[in-house]
């Protein structure tokens, strides 16, 4: 069987074919680029001529320029053209907040307010292909596809417009079929911060981690929940008993933030101390840890601030657990109370709540021991120095002391053991000598003895004998040595 082999000439004519049809199809795009940027530059320059002649402009606005003649000739323009007109204004409330109100009263006095809340809501005109065709954003207005975008750019106007009349329509929007809708619908809201737009934005919390799922998460809930002021923070309290932990503990996140990072309003928070402190107190004592956790970040960030707020404090009953609650969760992140504010919590009358400070001394690492250190050998509380020997003694912190006895006289752990010999706690010393690893550091410490500077080999010749006398007394004789010093 024989294949016919093309001829020359067609492949030829084949090749210039496809060269023609290349070259025209990239002629066309560029004609077209080229056409649409000439467009694009003759609509710009209208607008700033519009603008300009009807006083569009941020100086015209903040100084009262445009005059009745202007909002005459404005009321006579079509919608969408009114809208083209004011969205580079719009854009610039962020950075001009005295434009917000004039914008604000503008766009209400042209009737732009309600046809985007209309539009948020999902209410269109009929439109026909020549009418959208018209239009700057005809398109969007005929297929329904698309109007998402309508919706979306409507909310957006009404939040950066700050105008709070508007709030239920956006609420309803947090529905929407559109999750950038939602999304849109939600900054405005947090924009807003009108409270009674709070209770909604709780009861979409519980959307979120439901299973009617929502286009909401609930990081994003948190952050626009957060922006509201603390004197609205009763309103939490549904989100704060909820079932499941993760709203306990987006709830109790939101408090945090609020206690954080407002400062104008914060007395209004503590003036709710005697509600908060009984539903984080049951916090503290979640089932969830990371429930827990925030909880006592919470409770050690209002305690802070109670001192110098001079407002009553919550009833003993009710404080005593949050406290203890708080320090206990501070264990797992040190570093979030300063070693400062740990010390006001050694003078509270319930002991759990010092055993919860000295402990969190503890976790801050040789910082936090050091500091303890200073309080054990300042204190007079007797109590809280057998209570500090004691958690000590648990942490396994007593070997790490006397490794570093007699370094020098002065230094806080040879102070430290003299006063452990003094209130006779020199059987815990030896507890500690006695294990495993004390005997072991007991063997390096006999056998370079002689590398030793004097004050160690004395100090450690008075610890041994205040063990042997502890030994002679028995037992029973635990009492305070004359050795110690």
């Amino acid at each position: 069987m024989v294949i016919p082999i093309p001829s020359f000439s067609f492949l030829t004519n084949l090749a210039r074919s496809t060269l023609a049809v290349v070259a025209g199809g990239t002629l066309l795009l560029a004609a077209g680029a080229m056409v649409r940027r000439w467009h694009s530059d003759r609509f710009d320059l209208r607008v700033k001529k519009l603008c300009g002649d009807y006083g569009l402009t941020p100086a015209g606005l903040l100084q009262g320029k445009y005059s009745p003649q202007h909002l005459a000739g404005l009321r006579v323009l079509p919608l969408s053209t009114l809208e083209l007109l004011l969205e580079p204004l719009l854009l610039r409330c962020s950075s001009a907040p005295p434009l917000v109100s004039v914008l604000r009263g503008l766009s209400l006095e042209l009737g732009l307010i309600d046809a985007w809340q209309r539009r948020v809501l999902g209410q269109f005109p009929s439109t026909t292909l020549r009418q959208a065709l018209t239009m700057p954003d005809g398109l969007l207005y005929f297929l329904p596809r698309l109007r998402f975008l309508l919706r979306a750019r409507s909310a957006r106007n009404l939040g950066l417009l700050r105008h709070q009349a508007s709030w239920p329509v956006l609420a309803r929007a947090l529905d929407d079929a559109h999750p950038d809708v939602q999304q849109v619908a939600l900054r405005s809201l947090a924009a807003l911060c009108v409270p009674e737009s709070l209770p909604v934005l709780v009861a979409q919390m519980d959307k979120a981690v439901s299973a009617r799922r929502s286009g909401l998460s609930l990081h994003s809930l948190k952050a626009a929940l957060a922006t509201f002021p603390p004197s609205q923070a009763l309103q939490l309290l549904p989100a704060l008993r909820h079932p499941d932990p993760r709203v306990r503990g987006a709830a109790a996140e939101v408090l945090r933030e609020m206690a954080k990072h407002q400062t104008v309003g914060f007395s209004a928070l503590l003036q709710y101390r005697a509600v908060l402190d009984r539903e984080l107190a049951a916090l503290a004592s979640d089932a969830d840890p990371g429930v827990r956790l925030i909880a006592g970040e919470v409770i050690a960030l209002l305690a802070s601030a109670s001192p110098s707020s001079g407002m009553t404090p919550a009833p003993e009953e009710n404080s005593t657990g949050a406290r203890a609650g708080a320090l206990q969760a501070l264990l797992e992140r040190p570093k979030l109370l300063r070693l400062a504010e740990i010390q006001r919590f050694l003078s509270d009358p319930q002991p759990s709540v010092r055993q919860a400070a000295v402990r969190a001394y503890l976790a801050h690492g040789p910082r936090g021991i050091s500091r303890l250190y200073e309080v054990f050998l300042k204190t007079v509380d007797k109590s809280l120095r057998d209570l500090i020997i004691e958690e000590l003694d648990q942490a396994g912190v007593l070997l790490s002391l006397l490794q570093n006895l007699g370094d020098s006289p002065s230094n806080l752990e040879t102070q430290v053991v003299r006063q452990f010999v003094s209130m006779g706690a020199t059987h815990r010393l030896k507890a500690a000598l006695t294990n495993q690893s004390g005997r072991r550091f007991l063997e390096g410490l006999l056998e370079n003895l002689e590398d030793h500077c004097p004050p160690r080999i004395d100090a450690w010749l008075g610890l041994c004998a205040a063990l042997s006398a502890a030994k002679r007394r028995g037992p029973a004789g635990h009492g305070p040595s004359s050795l110690a010093a």
